[in-house]
């Protein structure tokens, strides 16, 4: 198989606010039921008991992340009760999103708290080795043994995707790569909710192609270990 043949892989991540009401979160779950699309939800520990109640489990299609605050950093303890308090909600939790520029610290903490895998904005400037490489394209790092840091795709802004997105744009995918799109509406309900259906239109036109698979934040340790996928784990590992 050419790297050209190769499927983008292609994860999209919802966050669910605080003001979301149990209707709207219902629409928007409904929509990627009817789409046939998964979508990892994101929430903060109060939600997460909700959100895991309308996707009908923790583990349903994209899965369930929890929403880090930058704050639960101050220290490993106060990490730890944090991770604590959201594992009650969910024992399943591996799965976190950490959003804007706090260096990821404490990072042998999730890993201890059962955490394998965290989505950020940006990779900081640990020093240490890459100690498990990721295929070409897939902008993964793991600095400790038993945690991947996945990076969220940057916008890649054209006249027809501004025009098709307004005010947020969908990465440009290449043949191999891996696509972490984050579905926030400008901080509001309301601006997620348009902006996920807007990318699930999105998706639709894109899988046209038969070129694009789609995935979990959860699956991507899975997916680099080429396993639990057939032929599109092996056909992405082959393409580092």
């Amino acid at each position: 198989m050419s790297h050209s043949e190769v499927p983008t892989t292609l994860v999209l991540c919802c966050p669910v606010l605080s003001d979301c009401t149990a209707l709207t979160l219902d629409a928007m779950v409904r929509a990627c039921k009817q789409a046939i699309v998964p979508v990892t939800w994101v929430a903060a520990t109060e939600d997460l008991e909700r959100v895991r109640d309308a996707v009908g489990g923790a583990d349903r299609s994209g899965g369930i992340a929890l929403e880090l605050s930058p704050s639960w950093f101050s220290s490993r303890q106060a990490l730890r009760q944090m991770l604590g308090r959201a594992r009650a909600a969910i024992p399943s939790l591996d799965t976190v999103v950490l959003r804007g520029s706090t260096p990821l610290i404490h990072r042998a903490v999730l890993v201890e708290e059962g955490v394998r895998t965290i989505c950020v904005d940006h990779f900081d400037n640990q020093t240490r080795g890459n100690r498990r490489p990721a295929p070409q394209g897939w902008a993964c790092r793991s600095v400790v043994w038993g945690l991947w840091e996945v990076q969220t795709t940057p916008p890649h802004f054209s006249g027809f995707v501004r025009n098709l997105f307004s005010w947020s744009a969908a990465p440009r995918l290449v043949s191999g790569s891996l696509a972490v799109l984050q579905a926030g509406g400008g901080g509001t309900t309301r601006g997620t909710h348009e902006r996920l259906v807007q990318l699930l239109r999105w998706v639709d036109r894109k899988r046209c192609t038969g070129n694009l698979h789609l995935a979990g934040l959860a699956d991507v340790p899975a997916l680099l270990k080429g396993a639990g996928h057939g032929a599109i784990g092996g056909s992405v590992l082959k393409a580092a």
